[in-house]
């Protein structure tokens, strides 16, 4: 049987519990994600050759919170030790999916998924589709820079879906999604933002008779990017964030709660010292993948800003919740004295600075900052007064004098998986951070 057959056998099969799994009590949701933990455990012991090196004990884990006393990966680390260590030898292909990393950090890491953790993500997807409101068949244009497979439900025409490729100019995106008449647009932020400042008043209203729901992946999405977002397009707007090494880490449910996929994945965050953070706290991410057998990756550093919230949620799920803040850990500038601005501050600049669509930052290794703006193509102001609202926004945002220099960008820089590259520093006064 091939990969994509035992993937669609496996996600039917996976679909009545993974309804049912965020409907338990959380405690049952954390004693059901330790039994996973240790089983993942003893499989990587018995099976998975870097797991033998003695950092991890023989006995099971009594408690999820013992993660905390095994090493964290981060992909550096698992390219220097040698990614075959982490796979299971001899593993049949059909037994695994391929994926690899979208290369955002300048490194690319080829994964490899079971394809029974394959099917129950693959059945996680489709929960979070139809809890958000979508229905089956509405069309969907989906806005990404690479060509996405015809999968087996939209052969029998749901979820129809046509890509519409993010590397073409903004207008040719506009027209083709317009032609789509979609009830649902899924791209990252940065593609929806340009859409939006490309649509005419008219265009936007022809839009609107059918869209009914915005999706957003891959690329932090701020409450003041969610809110325009809606705003713009007239419609909710539901975010994911997943990576490819662990796939769906957490998504939006119809009441804005951001829950994590814990019925799959652990997550965990840490403090610059490495050590677990409480809910309310800004740290790093670090998941544990614990459905994956062809290459698991413990205690996995995904390289985000987040915190876990203490708060239940309307919608009454088991799962935890967590939110995106900052940016990636590595998407900051540093200014005199040491402090640090995260690309969320330059996206909410973006926002509110009149005449700007966009704004890239970038800061030199000799830590001289560079501000590339994109001006907003509907807007009248010229760009020597889009710079002038800028410094005075940027100045009483920071609160101290900040040397900056200014130049006109054509659009946005894009990275090389085609998500938006906001903020770039070869300036390190320091290092160490997760």
């Amino acid at each position: 049987m091939s990969s994509g057959l035992a993937v669609a056998v496996r996600e039917l099969r996976h679909l009545p519990a993974v309804w049912r799994a965020d409907t338990v009590a959380p405690e049952l949701v954390r004693q059901r994600a330790l039994s996973a933990v240790n089983h993942m455990l003893a499989h990587c012991r018995a099976r998975v050759p870097y797991y033998r090196n003695g950092d991890y004990p023989d006995e099971p884990l009594s408690s999820l919170t013992e993660l905390a006393e095994l090493p964290w990966l981060t992909k550096r680390a698992v390219l220097d030790a040698g990614v075959d260590r982490f796979r299971v030898p001899d593993l049949p292909a059909n037994r695994y999916r391929r994926d690899v990393t979208s290369g955002s950090t300048g490194t690319r890491l080829e994964v490899w998924h079971d394809v029974d953790a394959y099917g129950y993500h693959g059945a996680t997807v489709l929960r979070r589709f139809l809890r958000s409101g979508y229905r089956p068949w509405w069309r969907i244009a989906h806005i990404k820079p690479f060509p996405r497979p015809v999968r087996w439900f939209q052969r029998l025409g749901l979820f129809p879906r046509v890509v519409v490729h993010a590397g073409q100019p903004e207008a040719v995106i506009a027209r083709q999604v317009l032609a789509i008449r979609p009830g649902l647009i899924m791209g990252y932020p940065v593609m929806l933002r340009g859409l939006l400042h490309t649509l005419s008043a008219a265009e936007l209203a022809r839009l609107r008779r059918t869209l009914r729901l915005v999706m957003t992946d891959s690329e932090l999405l701020t409450d003041e990017v969610a809110a325009m977002l809606s705003d713009g397009f007239g419609v909710p707007v539901f975010d994911e964030y997943s990576a490819h090494e662990v796939l769906t880490v957490a998504s939006h449910c119809r009441h804005g709660g951001m829950h994590v996929d814990e019925d799959r994945v652990w997550l965990e965050i840490l403090g610059d010292d490495g050590r677990p953070v409480p809910p309310g706290v800004t740290g790093s991410a670090v998941v544990t993948h614990f459905r994956e057998r062809a290459m698991p990756l413990v205690r996995y550093a995904l390289g985000d800003r987040a915190r876990l919230l203490s708060e239940g949620c309307p919608c009454g799920s088991g799962f935890r919740r967590m939110r995106l803040v900052d940016g990636r850990t590595n998407d900051y500038v540093t200014l005199p004295g040491g402090r640090r601005l995260y690309s969320a501050v330059f996206l909410d600049l973006a926002k509110h600075v009149p005449g700007l669509a966009e704004c890239m930052v970038r800061q030199d290794a000799a830590g001289h900052i560079t501000v590339h703006l994109l001006p907003d193509p509907r807007d009248r102001l010229g760009y020597d007064q889009v710079v002038e609202a800028f410094r005075r926004r940027f100045d009483a945002q920071v609160g101290v004098p900040v040397p900056l220099r200014f130049v006109r960008a054509e659009r946005v820089a894009l990275t090389a998986g085609g998500k938006g590259r906001f903020v770039e520093s070869a300036y390190r006064p320091d290092t160490g951070q997760l």
